[in-house]
C-alpha cells in the first residue's frame, strides 16, 4: 500500500499546509488583462492563500506586459501597504523608454518594494542596452529579478548572470521548453534559480529538476490569478520527492532568494 507524506495527507483532508513556510514566488495583481480571471481583489487572494497555507504572495501587476509601469506599481505599492506581511511585490519598469526606468525603480524602492519583475513581451529583448539601466540598479541594490522566460530568453540573459553577480535571477516557467538548458544554467551559475509555474504541468518536471541536484535552486510559483494556485501547488505536493525537498521548494528557498522573513513562530 502506498504511503502518503504529511503534505499529501493535508491535501487529501482539504487542510492548509502548516508544517513549513509557503511562499508563492510568482503571481499577479489587478484586472488589466484580456484573460478571463478569478476574483482578483487583494482580499480574495488572501482568502485563497489562507485556504492553502500560503504565507506570502510575491506578485507583479498584470500591467507588467504593458507600458503602464507607474500605474502597475501603484497597484503593488497599495497592496503591500495593506498587507505588508502577506504580499511581497515586484517593481516593474517601462524598458521601452530608458529615461523613465531609473526614476520609477527608485520610487518603488523608496516605497518598500524589494525585487524586480521583467517580461519579454513588454518591450525590447533582455539583451537590449535599455535593460542594463535596470540590471545596474538591481545589482547596486542587491535586488532579485524574476524574469518571464520560455526558453529563448535564456540566451539573452546568460551573459547578465555573469556580469551582475549581486542579482539573484529567478527564471519563470522553468522547463516550459528545453528543460535541460534550464537545469544547465541553474547548475552553472550560483545566482540563477528556477521557478515552477507552468500550465501544462509536464509530468515529472519537478522530479527532473530535483534529480539534477537542484532542490536548493527551485522556487514554487503559481501564476495566480492567471492560474489556480491549488492546481500549481499540487505539482509539488504530489511530486515523487522527499518531504525535505518539498519544504525547500515551497518556501525555504524563496525565503533565502527573496530575503523574506518567516511569519510563523513554529517554523524556520
Amino acid at each position: 500500500m502506498r504511503q502518503y507524506d504529511t503534505f499529501q495527507l493535508k491535501a487529501f483532508a482539504g487542510q492548509p499546509i502548516d508544517q513549513c513556510m509557503v511562499i508563492d514566488a510568482h503571481g499577479h495583481m489587478g484586472a488589466e488583462t484580456t484573460f478571463p480571471l478569478y476574483e482578483t481583489s487583494p482580499e480574495s487572494i488572501i482568502a485563497a492563500m489562507d485556504r492553502m497555507g500560503i504565507d506570502v504572495f510575491c506578485a507583479s501587476p498584470f500591467l507588467v506586459v504593458s507600458s503602464y509601469a507607474r500605474e502597475g506599481n501603484d497597484v503593488s505599492i497599495a497592496a503591500v501597504r495593506q498587507y505588508p506581511e502577506r504580499i511581497f511585490a515586484y517593481m516593474i519598469a517601462n524598458t521601452g523608454y530608458p529615461e523613465s526606468i531609473l526614476p520609477e525603480l527608485e520610487r518603488c524602492l523608496n516605497a518598500g518594494l524589494r525585487a524586480v519583475k521583467i517580461h519579454s513581451h513588454s518591450g525590447p529583448p533582455y539583451s537590449h542596452p535599455n535593460y542594463d539601466i535596470l540590471y545596474q540598479f538591481a545589482n547596486s541594490n542587491h535586488l532579485p529579478i524574476l524574469a518571464h522566460t520560455w526558453g529563448d530568453q535564456i540566451k539573452d540573459l546568460e551573459n547578465k548572470f555573469i556580469k551582475y553577480k549581486n542579482i539573484n535571477f529567478i527564471l519563470g516557467h522553468a522547463g516550459a521548453v528545453e528543460k535541460e538548458n534550464y537545469a544547465r544554467v541553474a547548475k552553472e551559475y550560483p545566482n540563477v534559480y528556477l521557478e515552477t509555474c507552468f500550465s501544462p504541468c509536464s509530468r515529472g518536471l519537478i522530479e527532473y529538476f530535483v534529480n539534477q541536484g537542484l532542490s536548493d535552486k527551485i522556487l514554487w510559483g503559481s501564476d495566480m490569478t492567471f492560474m489556480s494556485a491549488e492546481h500549481q501547488i499540487g505539482r509539488v505536493i504530489f511530486a515523487n520527492i522527499s518531504e525535505a525537498d518539498k519544504v525547500k521548494i515551497l518556501g525555504k528557498n524563496a525565503q533565502k532568494v527573496l530575503k523574506i522573513k518567516s511569519r510563523r513562530k513554529n517554523v524556520s
